[in-house]
């Protein structure tokens, strides 16, 4: 089997999954939103990974309160934009004072760090054109075998 032929296989099977990540995140990101309130989280930690070909994940802990202000406070890990990690820290050190968190009040751990957070919402477009390319890629290959 050629590899162009896998290519197009694999296409048609990671696509959807790829898709429906993205549908997924696109929901909950879309839900808190909607129906959540902003509250002032405290950044503990930070952390900057370089990986092997250049890409940089970045993270930060964040402590911040219940909506109503009387639960328990909720800490959360977050994966944030490079950009926004930069922005608010010195090297691995956090020098932001506060960050802006949105949380659903039912769901305090449904949370996302305002204008920070990095999310797989476009894993749904790009999902959806690996299924397309490889569905065609297929229909093509196996088209021109028969």
């Amino acid at each position: 089997m050629s590899r162009l032929k896998l290519a197009a296989i694999i296409g048609v099977v990671v696509g959807p999954i790829l898709a429906y990540t993205g549908f997924k995140e696109k929901q909950r990101i879309g839900k808190i939103e909607k129906d959540g309130v902003e509250v002032a989280g405290v950044p503990m930690s930070g952390e900057m990974r370089k990986g092997r070909k250049g890409g940089k994940t970045c993270t930060i802990k964040v402590i911040y309160p219940s909506a109503d202000g009387k639960g328990a406070p909720t800490t959360k890990d977050f994966k944030v934009k490079s950009a926004f990690f930069e922005s608010i820290s010195a090297g691995d050190q956090i020098t932001a004072d506060t960050v802006k968190v949105k949380m659903l009040p039912d769901q305090p751990e449904e949370a996302y760090i305002v204008d920070g957070s990095d999310d797989d919402r476009a894993m749904f477009p790009v999902g959806v054109g690996v299924f397309v390319l490889g569905g065609i890629g297929t229909a093509m290959m196996f088209r021109k075998s028969a």
